[in-house]
């Protein structure tokens, strides 16, 4: 932890007489120092120029300071003094502090002594995505699944406890992510698991987050009257305040008050059928672009949701999946290209060395795109060779953790134990892989359950239906199995993936980070031992110390999530849980 004390910009005249008052009052030990704030920083490094004031309503008595990461603990230097209202300004466009409304001035206020420290936490701009706790299903187009701003609620040294509130009687159907505007604006996106109970199409709602009660309600299609395929796509809010969703083959945009502005239908590949055609979520470049890559039910397949991608008589029968950008203001088209393959896994996106790239994953290998004004453009320089080994399945999405991208195998159930991947940036020929849980035993019963679930109805020994998660700031990789019922930290060294710890956690569903980077927490589900992964109908809900592994909270036995989703963070430490027959609940864990 660094300390850092910076002298003061130059005060007008009433400034400094206002000044000269205030030192007199305060005594010559203040006086010969001349300092007014004392600041501790720590977690991610970013060099920043901020301002701070005793009063940021004025403001008056302003100081200059640089500090170097984004976790601030301020004090003061004025003995037995509270200030109320004291400011913070930071002098760098798009930063804002966590949980605070800026004042008309562009000053943050809070609370601080010298026995009382404000913990602040700036927020650096996340484009293309609305600066908000989450807009986007994880958080950034990296899809690290961290999100800095959400806070744990209870305790990381004491025993805590979990208060549940859930929307009964009224459901959100098949829920799948949700996104803010602010705490006060809360939006659902839902109905695309045509295979579950209610779902009947997607869905966008705003809910009031202290009820759960349904503010508005926009049924974006009803598939059951038109035979399409009712598979999930996604939600997001980009820069401009509009609202995104993404279902079967159509792009709609949205205003925070639920007005459509537009629903473009986009262009299925020109083989399949649109009704057998889903955009399964969709992705957006820094410079605002929308991205979305295709996935194809069989053609004559009837099943709905992800069950047509398991039980249509061959799965695979389906044409190479396309890759299409929309400009966001327009609502058109600027790309579309066919890719070499069916990707299942969505589009990962992040700007490496100035440029945008889009990385996807094949069955065996993995590729990119520069993308240049929407444009895509093959980047053949990087090229992995064969990433997976034989009895492995396809990957899930790319996280992007500083110079590397991530992933794990076995997004369908594999006769072979999962690895986690790591691809380098910068030189595709630098790749790792490990198998943290090879050798794990399966649980009886569900290895009877999955007796011929794996390739050529062999015996599955893996599976695991969500993308990793990565903390870049503590170079950490969070992976999870479902069959042997593991969840695992790994890091990347100048040797490799070295496991870091491993815990005893059955999930189907992404975990989630939140917390500053010196106190990150790792939340996810858990399903309840007697139950099968897939089949169950419980859950819990359980935050762990991320750096350690150790359980921090769990909640009380739930009714199942909605599978291949995750614990929405959500502000002042709350967690939203989306159960897959609707039942929206509010998780609050606090201090026993």
């Amino acid at each position: 932890m660094l300390m850092h004390s910076f002298l003061r910009s130059p005060f007008s005249i009433l400034k400094g007489l206002f000044l000269i008052t205030l030192l007199l009052t305060l005594g010559p030990s203040y006086a010969s120092t001349g300092l007014f704030f004392n600041v501790a920083e720590t977690g991610t490094s970013d060099p920043l120029r901020i301002k701070l004031a005793l009063n940021g309503i004025g403001p008056v008595t302003v100081q200059n300071y640089l500090v170097n990461a984004l976790n601030l603990s301020i004090t003061t230097t004025v003995p037995n003094h509270i200030y109320n209202f004291a400011g913070i300004k930071i002098e760098k466009p798009g930063y804002r502090i966590a949980g605070l409304a800026p004042f008309k001035n562009g000053y943050y206020l809070f609370r601080v002594g010298d026995n009382l420290a404000a913990n602040l936490l700036i927020i650096p701009p996340n484009p293309p995505w609305y600066p908000s706790l989450q807009a986007f299903e994880h958080y950034n187009s990296g899809r690290s699944h961290v999100f800095p701003e959400a806070t744990f609620g209870g305790s990381l040294t004491l025993g805590n406890v979990v208060d549940t509130l859930n929307s009964l009687p009224l459901l959100y159907p098949s829920g799948y992510n949700m996104s803010y505007l602010d705490a006060d604006h809360a939006y659902i996106y839902g109905g695309g698991y045509g295979d579950i109970a209610g779902s009947i199409g997607a869905y966008v709602d705003r809910v009031d987050p202290n009820t759960l009660e349904r503010i508005w309600h926009r049924q974006l299609i009803i598939t059951a009257e038109n035979g399409e395929w009712d598979y999930p796509g996604s939600m997001g809010i980009l820069e401009d305040g509009f609202i995104y969703v993404s279902y079967g083959y159509r792009l709609a945009k949205i205003t925070p008050d639920g007005e459509i502005v537009k629903i473009k239908i986009l262009p299925t590949g020109g083989i399949a059928l649109p009704e057998n055609t889903s955009f399964n979520g969709f992705n957006a470049t820094s410079d605002g672009y929308i991205v979305m890559k295709s996935v194809y039910r069989q053609a004559g397949c009837t099943y709905q949701g992800p069950d047509a991608l398991l039980n249509c008589p061959d799965p695979t029968d389906v044409p190479p999946s396309i890759l299409i950008s929309v400009d966001p203001k327009t609502m058109e088209v600027v790309d579309n290209i066919t890719l070499p393959a069916a990707v299942g896994a969505r589009p990962t996106i992040t700007t490496y060395q100035g440029k945008n790239y889009v990385y996807l994953l094949a069955p065996t290998t993995a590729f990119r795109y520069e993308v240049k004004e929407g444009k895509f453009i093959p980047d053949n320089s990087w090229n992995p060779g064969m990433i997976t080994v034989n009895g492995q399945t396809l990957c899930t999405s790319f996280s992007v953790m500083n110079d590397w991208v991530v992933a794990q195998t076995n997004t369908l159930p594999a006769s072979t134990a999962l690895s986690v991947i790591a691809i380098h940036q910068g030189d595709a020929s630098i790749h790792y892989s490990l198998q943290p849980f090879l050798g794990d035993p399966i649980p009886p019963l569900v290895e009877a359950a999955f007796a011929t679930a794996g390739p050529d109805a062999s015996q599955a020994i893996s599976w695991a239906p969500m993308a990793v998660s990565s903390d870049s700031d503590n170079n950490l990789i969070y992976a999870s199995d479902a069959l042997p019922g593991k969840i695992a930290a790994i890091t990347i060294t100048n040797k490799g993936l070295e496991t870091v710890w491993k815990a005893s956690q059955t999930t189907t569903e992404f975990t989630t980070l939140i917390g500053p980077s010196n106190n990150r927490v790792l939340v996810g589900t858990d399903i309840p031992g007697p139950e099968i992964p897939g089949t169950n109908l419980n859950d819990y809900a359980v935050w762990r110390n991320a750096a350690t592994g150790v359980e921090l909270a769990r909640s009380p036995l739930l009714p199942a999530m909605t599978q291949g989703t995750m614990i929405q963070p959500y502000y002042n430490g709350d967690m939203f849980y989306e159960g897959q027959l609707g039942r929206l609940i509010k998780l609050m864990p606090r201090p026993l």
